[in-house]
């Protein structure tokens, strides 16, 4: 959820419910990966640690690569 509320400056308010949703469904995976495409999509900037961070998130989870090649198309926030 704190990444969500870091991120929301960047997200719609739209991705944002849904992804609330998700994650009050225990949906962490899926709602990883809607915030990375949502980013990717839109090319929005992510910081170092955000980008870290969720990358962590995905290694922990044992999860693909799709959320890594989403945040690829992220410049970096400075």
């Amino acid at each position: 959820m704190g990444l969500l509320i870091r991120l929301g400056d960047r997200l719609s308010l739209q991705t944002q419910e849904f992804v609330h949703d998700l994650l009050d469904h225990n949906e962490r995976g899926v709602a990883l990966e809607t915030m990375a495409d949502a980013l990717g999509d839109a090319g929005a900037p992510i910081t170092d640690s955000e980008r870290t961070e969720m990358l962590q998130l995905v290694s922990e989870m044992r999860m693909g690569d799709r959320v890594e090649r989403a945040l690829r198309l992220c410049p970096e926030r400075r």
